[in-house]
Formats: structure tokens, sequence, C-alpha cells
């Protein structure tokens, strides 16, 4: 009987894994990512503020900078879980 060797050998005679190992993911960088996404919100509050104070324009820059900081914060979490896939 022929055997059908579709993978190739290493030089110890073993057939090669196809794929990688997934790596694990552990539950900490889910807190750290929730942790970045909060700095993140809670920066753009105290940007806006900054901004509303210096430019007198009360409730503009205050909803700008958390409508940016809050899209950044999605795209960001977004990103990366996706990166290491």
């Amino acid at each position: 009987m022929s055997e059908k060797n579709l993978e190739p050998k290493d030089s110890s005679g073993f057939q090669k894994e196809s794929k990688p190992p997934e790596k694990e993911v552990s539950p900490w960088e889910f807190a750290g990512l929730g942790m970045e996404f909060g700095l993140i919100v809670v920066g753009s509050v105290y940007l806006g503020n900054f901004l509303d104070g210096k430019f007198h324009s009360s409730p503009f820059g205050l909803l700008a900078a958390c409508l940016l900081g809050f899209s950044y914060g999605i795209y960001y979490i977004i990103y990366r879980t996706t990166l290491k896939k």
C-alpha cells in the first residue's frame, strides 16, 4: 500500500503542523482593554472641558471631544481584538 503524504516532513521525519496553535486569550487582556477605553473617554472629557474653558464655547467642545473620544475608543477596541487573529 502506498502512503500519501500531503504535508512535508521536517528533518526528524514527523509531519509539520499546517496551522500554528491558536493563542489563548487571557481575561486580563480584556480587562486592560476596558481600562484603556475608559482612559481614552475620560481623557477626551478633560480635553473637551479644557477647550470649552479656553475658547468659551461651553457645551460644544465637550460634546465634540466626547464624541471623538468614544468613536476612537470603539475603533481601538475593534482594532485590538481583530489584531490577534
